[in-house]
């Protein structure tokens, strides 16, 4: 068996990670802080890139001091309605011009629109939103779900998706999962959750590029330094952690560092690959519960 090599390329390729944050919120639609002040704050925690991603409108990045960071014009757009009521949330990354769809338009409709008019869109906050797999399973092509949202987490208790990252990989889909703030700041949800980007340089066009090929990872904390995959192996390097889990959404399969017998804290992993496995994703465990989420390996 052989590892689809998407998901495990950025660890071996040339290249450096940068982090940042893809959903964000200022005083141009509900939150609390401006555009510059978002800015300060990421730049002050010493993040390569932030998205400003304001509710339906396009926010103006262009006149903002970015104080070394790439600035990426985006938007969350929100529109039909799940099984359980709520709307769909969008975020669409790489926009130029406003976004517009009708009053009543559908989810599939809202994702289309943001295909069209953006370098890339994903799902925000499905378990916020209450979002189903049937939901999900509805849309249109796009490039994944939040995984971990730190407004959600913070505010509801309802931050993690994995359930739904995994329902969707069980029934064939090919997501990827991305960990985000959606910070507001009417409390605490900011430097919370952000993915680390593999790519050539610093610019807009190379981050969105990396994060359409799937060139980065997501977390809460941890480091994913390597993923490597050769035929029945699979070889996890990361910062000092109590637990490394290997998920694979098929029922039953899948595999922790609890049954290889290893207390951590510790800071690589080997484990055998199933032929059942088909696709698995890791997840790393600090001693804090942070948590960082690869993108799933698929196995062909």
């Amino acid at each position: 068996m052989k590892a689809v090599v998407g998901m495990i390329a950025p660890f071996s390729l040339a290249g450096e990670w940068y982090k940042g944050n893809l959903h964000t919120h200022s005083t141009e639609s509900d939150g609390q802080a401006s555009p510059q002040q978002l800015v300060d704050i990421y730049a002050e925690n010493a993040y390569d890139f932030l998205a400003i991603t304001d509710h339906m409108r396009l926010t103006d990045t262009t006149g903002l001091e970015a104080r070394g960071m790439v600035l990426i014009p985006g938007s969350e757009l929100h529109g039909g309605q799940g099984e359980l009521g709520q709307h769909y949330h969008v975020v669409a990354l790489g926009v130029r011009e406003p976004i517009s769809f009708a009053a009543d338009a559908t989810a599939q409709q809202v994702m289309e629109a943001a295909t069209a008019r953006s370098e890339l869109c994903f799902v925000a906050h499905p378990s916020w939103s209450s979002l189903t797999y049937r939901d999900l399973l509805s849309l249109p092509d796009h490039l994944g779900i939040e995984v971990y949202n730190t407004t959600c987490h913070h505010g509801i208790g309802r931050g993690e998706s994995a359930v739904q990252w995994d329902d969707l990989l069980a029934r064939g889909q090919r997501l990827l999962g991305l960990a985000v703030d959606d910070a507001h700041l009417h409390y605490p949800d900011a430097i919370g959750g952000w993915v680390m980007v593999k790519a050539p340089e610093r610019s807009e066009a190379a981050l969105l590029t990396a994060l359409r090929q799937g060139h980065f990872y997501s977390s809460t904390g941890p480091t994913i330094e390597m993923l490597e995959s050769e035929e029945d192996r699979l070889y996890v390097k990361c910062s000092p952690v109590q637990e490394i889990r290997v998920i694979c959404p098929k029922p039953g399969h899948g595999s922790t560092s609890y049954r290889l017998g290893r207390p951590g804290p510790f800071t690589e992993a080997e484990f055998a690959v199933r032929e059942a496995w088909e696709v698995v994703r890791v997840e790393v465990v600090d001693a804090r519960g942070r948590v960082a989420w690869s993108n799933p390996i698929w196995f062909v």
